[in-house]
């Protein structure tokens, strides 16, 4: 893997940033990379939510960006550290500051509203995944007091979909186990395969749709040049990869998201599944 060169990481200052703050520096560390630190200030920011706002809302930018880069210093005092702050919507800044600065890892917890909000592209999470091209590091759970033992990394499991690029997922996520010295194991669910209880007929068509997704899936470790193990297993995704993270034990989950990108990909809401469900970070490629 060519490695990560640029890392963008967007801090807001709350305790979620904060929580990922060991995750970045091994990354930074792991990579000898580039870091940049990005505050987006939203106008209006959200604490003048509620506050009547007949007239303009005026910020001065000039004297509030000193204060910010100093609060910026104080979350990394690392070397080969940028600190940027900037003004407008936190999605479209980030996804812009990332394309012209060739960053090449976005790496930002997620911050949780409920099942049914993740559904929707209101958060900024969200946003990214959908515009960004560059890979993104999230963790859905910063406020659990096991996200620390995830840090070494030595764990990795690919969620592997059918959709275009995959091989290059488990080539890119096999390059990265082998800078992490990690275990990796591939598993796909297949949904239409699972039983229900009001069913009478035979397994026939079951076994057929796993049979065929396991001959896929050696076909796909044949273009990436791997032979990993594989778990092929009946039932929703979003519950089919958290059980299968959990069994491994796993530090760093792996998606592919380049379905997202086309109309009404069904990626697009699978991905979001994945990382609500997901017990450790998940890295999106």
């Amino acid at each position: 893997m060519p490695g990560f060169r640029h890392i963008l990481c967007p801090v807001d200052f709350s305790e979620r940033s904060k929580a990922i703050r060991p995750y970045v520096k091994a990354f930074v560390e792991k990579f000898n990379a580039k870091l940049t630190l990005l505050n987006a200030i939203e106008v209006p920011p959200p604490e003048m939510y509620g506050v009547d706002q007949s007239f303009p809302v005026m910020l001065d930018f000039a004297s509030l960006e000193p204060r910010l880069l100093e609060r910026l210093k104080s979350y990394s005092d690392w070397p080969n550290t940028a600190r940027v702050v900037q003004m407008g919507d936190p999605a479209i800044t980030i996804a812009d500051y990332a394309r012209e600065h060739h960053v090449d890892l976005i790496m930002m917890p997620t911050h949780g509203y409920g099942r049914f909000r993740s559904l929707l592209l209101g958060s900024v999470v969200s946003k990214i995944l959908h515009d960004v091209d560059c890979p993104v590091w999230t963790a859905p759970h910063t406020e659990d007091p096991q996200l620390m033992q995830h840090l070494a990394g030595k764990s990795m499991l690919v969620a592997v979909d059918f959709s275009a690029g995959q091989a290059d997922v488990i080539r890119r996520a096999a390059e990265l186990a082998d800078e992490f010295g990690a275990l990796l194991h591939l598993v796909h669910a297949v949904p239409g395969a699972e039983r229900l209880p009001i069913e009478t007929g035979g397994d026939e068509f079951s076994l057929f749709l796993l049979s065929s997704a396991r001959e896929q899936i050696a076909k796909l470790q044949s273009q990436a040049g791997t032979a990993l193990g594989v778990s092929v297993v009946a039932g929703p995704v979003g519950k089919v990869v958290r059980k299968a993270a959990l069994e491994y034990g796993t530090d760093l989950l792996v998606i592919g998201r380049g379905v997202m990108h086309e109309t009404f990909g069904r990626l697009r809401t699978i991905s979001y599944d994945i990382i609500r469900e997901s017990p450790c970070p998940v890295l999106s490629l």
